[in-house]
């Protein structure tokens, strides 16, 4: 059966278009969640001006996004997450984190499934990732994540190390003379 979609519907077509897709799709779920109207012959010209609407309307929405896109651009990302001394991230950050920082920055709800990172996030650094607002409109997003909760602790100071160096010998010479002390006492006077 041919539809006009009135709205862009993944794996089936973007607003505006006819496309051909099973009857029953089409009747119980399409055109009764207005999602697209039905294309008949008796119809043709009633499609071809809600076509022409459409496709102002999907110029519009596009504008929009496309301006969306370039506030999300100009915003510095930064997501704060939980790390080891050694800058591991205990866990992984996630599309759901990266909307949700996208979201504080700049006040813009993004779908956390429109939303695609490469490679799982487990440590301290500057990532990228791939945001599709639209069928037509893709951005590169960079986003930083920063450690927090743990530092690095700093090593002990060379001064102690240095006085307890020093504290064996004084010692060991204190130990040389007491020994010689018990020497002498200890040996019998020969007379």
């Amino acid at each position: 059966m041919k539809v006009l979609l009135k709205q862009n519907i993944d794996r089936v077509g973007r607003m505006g278009e006819i496309v051909e897709v099973a009857g029953g799709y089409a009747r119980n779920y399409l055109i009764p969640r207005g999602l697209a109207v039905g294309v008949t012959r008796g119809s043709v010209k009633e499609i071809a001006e809600q076509k022409r609407v459409l496709d102002v309307k999907a110029e519009r929405q596009r504008e929009q996004v496309q301006s969306l896109g370039e506030k999300i651009i100009s915003k510095p990302v930064v997501i704060k997450a939980r790390c080891s001394a050694s800058g591991k991230l205990f866990g992984s950050i996630t599309n759901r984190q990266v909307a949700e920082a996208i979201a504080e920055a700049t006040s813009e709800e993004i779908d956390r499934h429109k939303i695609h990172i490469d490679d799982r996030i487990r440590s301290v650094g500057t990532y990228t990732a791939l945001i599709k607002l639209h069928p037509d409109v893709e951005i590169s997003k960079e986003f930083e994540v920063e450690g927090e909760g743990f530092e690095a602790e700093e090593p002990p100071e060379e001064e102690p190390e240095a006085a307890a160096t020093e504290a064996p010998v004084a010692v060991t010479e204190a130990n040389t003379e007491v020994e010689a002390a018990q020497e002498t006492e200890e040996q019998p006077e020969q007379g």
